[in-house]
C-alpha cells in the first residue's frame, strides 16, 4: 500500500509543481497571517488542490495543510502538507520554493514527497525504503561541522556565533524546504531553525532520516510531527547533530541574557 501512496504523492507534487511554476513572478494577494508570515494565492491554490484530489481519492484521510485542513485531524492517514514551502523567497523571485508533503500512518510516516519545481528535483522516501531524487539514491554527507557548511536563514541569527566559535562554515540559503534537501543529499553538514512548522518538517524528516541523517528539536528530543512545534529544530546529517544542539544552547543561552 504504501507504493500506491508514494506513487500518488509524486502525482500530487508534479501537479502543485506546475501551478508554483506558472504563478512564479506574479504571486498577488498577499496577506499575512496572525506570526506575520505571508500567504498568497499560490499557497491557497494547491492547498486547496491536494484537500480536493486527497478528499476525492482517499475520503476516509485527512489532511493536515498549512492553509487549510480536512477532516478533524484524528484520522488514522494524515497527509502533511506544505504547499508552497519558502513563500517569502517566492514573493521576492527567488526560486527557492518546494512543495512537501508526507503521510502519516497512526503515529508514524510512512512516506514523503518533496518537489523543487524549478530544478525538476523530486525528492521521496518512503519508511525503512531509503531516501531518493528523481529515483536516484541521496546519502547525508559523512563531513563533521568544521568540514561543510551549515545552511542557515532568517531565524537561524541566534546560532550564528555560536556556529562559528565552534568551527563551522554558514551559508545563508532562503527556504526551509530547499535547505533540508541539500542536508539529505550531502551538500550541507545540517541547518538549524529558532522556529518550525510541522508541515514542512515532517516531510522533510522523513527524507534526511531515510538518507541517514538526523531531526530533532534544538534539546536533541525528538519531535511529534502531525501537530504545533514548540520551540525550533536540528536537521544535519548526524555527525554534525551534537555540535549543532549545543549551538543552540549557547545560542539561547545569549538570548536570555539579552531579555
Amino acid at each position: 500500500m504504501a507504493d500506491e501512496y508514494l506513487s500518488f504523492a509524486r502525482e500530487l507534487a508534479l501537479e502543485a509543481g506546475r501551478i508554483i511554476r506558472q504563478g512564479f513572478g506574479m504571486a498577488s494577494d498577499v496577506k499575512y497571517k496572525a506570526d506575520n508570515s505571508p500567504v498568497t494565492d499560490i499557497d491557497a491554490r494547491v492547498n486547496q488542490v491536494i484537500i480536493d484530489r486527497i478528499g476525492s481519492k482517499y475520503p476516509g484521510h485527512g489532511v493536515l495543510g498549512e492553509e487549510e485542513d480536512l477532516g478533524a485531524g484524528r484520522e488514522y492517514y494524515r497527509w502533511i502538507c506544505d504547499p508552497l514551502d519558502g513563500t517569502v523567497p517566492y514573493i521576492l523571485g527567488i526560486p527557492n520554493s518546494l512543495f512537501m508533503i508526507a503521510l502519516m500512518e497512526a503515529t508514524s510516516l510512512l512516506i514523503a514527497v518533496a518537489y523543487d519545481p524549478f530544478a525538476g528535483r523530486l525528492y521521496h522516501a518512503a519508511k525503512h525504503g531509503g531516501a531518493f531524487c528523481n529515483n536516484f539514491p541521496i546519502r547525508v554527507s559523512g563531513q563533521t561541522l568544521r568540514d561543510g557548511y551549515v545552511v542557515v536563514g532568517a531565524d537561524s541569527v541566534s546560532f550564528i556565533d555560536p556556529i562559528r566559535r565552534a568551527g563551522g562554515r554558514i551559508e545563508p540559503v532562503p527556504g526551509t524546504g530547499y535547505k533540508s534537501m541539500m542536508v539529505a543529499c550531502g551538500k550541507a553538514v545540517g541547518t538549524i531553525k529558532e522556529t518550525a512548522d510541522f508541515h514542512d518538517i515532517a516531510p522533510a524528516a522523513l527524507i534526511i532520516a531515510e538518507a541517514g541523517g538526523q531531526v530533532t528539536a534544538l534539546d536533541g528530543s525528538p519531535l511529534t510531527l502531525d501537530t504545533r512545534i514548540e520551540g525550533g529544530v536540528i536537521m544535519s546529517n548526524g555527525l554534525a547533530h551534537q555540535d549543532l544542539i549545543e549551538a543552540a544552547q549557547a545560542g539561547n543561552a545569549q538570548r536570555g541574557k539579552l531579555r
